[in-house]
């Protein structure tokens, strides 16, 4: 659910009305980290991943009734990782994992017009390709073999998907905002081997995310506000559900400061979000850990993380 402030303030959805979003996130991570520390000798020797992430969301929500609704999102996903020493280069394009949501507002939103909060239950379904290959080169030998894990459209495991939406009047024209989501994937691997070792399969990894800031409409005339705020996105170490061996994956997280722009007319929501990069750590998973104990040595795989993320959305009600 996404938060719609125009110029009477925020707006709920009637019951029995229907509102369709088209959303659109670009994602380029081209610095590695271990840990917190930026390594830039991965980019002097070329072994850097250079990934791009394009993703169009499709959704669609149905007010119930005034304080409960469904929304039925369906992601596409296109990805791209080259990696220059390597000369690897993959692509995959396809259909993302479908997610249904059931979000109820705690307050009668016909009382509670300047401050409310909602909360959502719902499903992932593994809708989207896990096993997505391309051809690379090994050793000098062209294979087929799948693609990397940041760039593939879906995880292979079904979800549940845990959310979180708030808002409140501070001042005239003025908001504080707050949302925000839990992934939570039961499934520990699924069945795409990552390397050439078969014992190595892709994890099936939690996924979460928070935004809080405040929101200021700067013409309510024409329905224009800005926003400012903080955003975290993250994959943790340890799933809530699961064992001691949950495949491969590059647990970590991103601290963004988070400025947004958005335009409010009629029965229509335009929006554009630049969230910058202010912190980023890529964790070290549970198989670096595992790998230190069995060897002796310190593991901790690096991972690419991305500078900013754009995201832009339109949404219309019916």
């Amino acid at each position: 659910m996404s938060l719609s402030l125009g110029a009477e303030g925020i707006s709920y959805l009637e019951p029995h009305h229907w509102e369709t979003t088209l959303s659109y996130r670009y994602l380029h991570a081209q610095k590695v980290f271990i840990g917190s520390q930026y390594r830039p000798e991965y980019e002097a020797g070329n072994a850097n991943p250079d990934i791009t992430v394009h993703s169009v969301d499709l959704a669609a929500t149905y007010a119930v009734s005034k304080r409960f609704s469904l929304s039925l999102t369906l992601p596409f996903v296109y990805g791209d990782v080259t990696v220059i020493s390597n000369r690897l280069h993959n692509t995959v394009a396809g259909i993302g994992d479908l997610r249904l949501v059931g979000n109820i507002w705690l307050l009668d939103p016909s009382k509670h017009s300047n401050g409310n909060i909602s909360f959502g239950l719902g499903m992932k379904a593994p809708t989207g390709e896990s096993k997505g290959t391309d051809t690379v080169l090994i050793n000098g030998v062209e294979t087929v073999r799948p693609a990397d894990t940041s760039i593939q459209p879906g995880d292979g495991g079904w979800g549940v998907v845990l959310e979180m939406q708030g808002f409140q009047k501070i001042v005239q024209h003025t908001y504080l905002y707050a949302s925000g989501f839990y992934l939570i994937n039961p499934r520990e691997k699924n069945d795409t081997q990552f390397t050439t070792d078969p014992s190595v399969l892709l994890s099936v990894p939690d996924q979460y995310q928070g935004r809080l800031g405040l929101s200021y409409t700067i013409w309510p005339q024409k329905g224009i506000s800005l926003s400012l705020g903080a955003r975290v996105d993250g994959l943790p170490v340890r799933d809530l559900i699961g064992g001691a061996d949950d495949g491969f994956r590059r647990p970590g997280y991103s601290v963004y400061i988070d400025p947004g722009i958005s335009w409010s007319w009629g029965k229509n929501l335009l929006s554009l979000n630049g969230p910058v990069a202010v912190a980023r750590s890529r964790q070290r998973s549970i198989r670096d850990i595992q790998a230190s104990e069995r060897t002796g040595n310190y593991v901790h795989g690096a991972g690419g993380i991305a500078d900013f993320i754009l995201v832009a959305s339109y949404s219309r009600r019916f």
